[in-house]
């Protein structure tokens, strides 16, 4: 299995990176942002301890989706002008990663596709509109954009962050299937994602 060791550039505590394309560790103790860069770390944005709402999900936990286990690697929280958001990275017992949205109590279960060109601006996603998010997907019809920003993140994470920058959104439906387009400021990732239905509190979900 794959593991490097750091140590924090703020307060000097163990860092352990398990994902070989991750980008960010985030402190457990102090909160600090850091960017791999090849063999050491590099703190960016201020250091930012996430509040605990009492989600079901944490870091090291791990669940069930159908027949698919999975362990929790970190978290993003995403503020918005209603309140906020939060991400989960997870990694299956198969290799295969993804996101688990939680959002006021509802769950949606998003993989990332490997889309690259032609996403849609984010000044072109109206809702209310079928719009083309990307090559791949068209005629989605639009549900909800935001201006976001992230608020922080916990673990470890595929993408650098820095708290505060923004992330701007837009959700849409196509057919069964929910298409997200994040707007951060290196980059635009796009995600399909299913909602899915905590069943109990060991964390094992059922797709809807």
């Amino acid at each position: 299995m794959f593991k490097r060791e750091f140590t924090c550039p703020s307060c000097g505590a163990p860092l352990t990176q398990t994902v070989p394309g991750a980008r960010s560790l985030v402190c457990t103790f102090c909160g600090q942002t850091s960017h791999i860069n090849a063999d050491s770390l590099k703190a960016f944005g201020e250091k930012k301890l996430l509040i605990d709402y009492g989600s079901v999900f944490d870091v090291g936990k791990e669940g069930r989706i159908g027949e698919k286990s999975f362990e929790v690697l970190g978290c993003l929280r995403f503020d918005y002008d209603d309140g906020f958001w939060d991400e989960w990275f997870v990694r299956f017992s198969d290799g295969e990663e993804g996101w688990i949205q939680e959002d006021d109590g509802s769950f949606v279960m998003f993989m990332e596709t490997d889309e690259e060109k032609g996403l849609l601006p984010y000044e072109n996603a109206q809702p209310g509109l079928f719009v083309n998010f990307s090559l791949k997907w068209s005629s989605v019809f639009v549900t909800s954009r935001s201006r976001a920003r992230v608020n922080g993140g916990k673990g470890e994470l595929p993408f650098r962050i820095v708290p505060g920058e923004k992330a701007d959104y837009a959700e849409g439906i196509h057919g069964g299937d929910i298409i997200s387009v994040e707007y951060l400021p290196s980059e635009t990732r796009i995600f399909i994602g299913r909602p899915i239905v905590l069943t109990d509190k060991a964390l094992t979900f059922a797709t809807t």
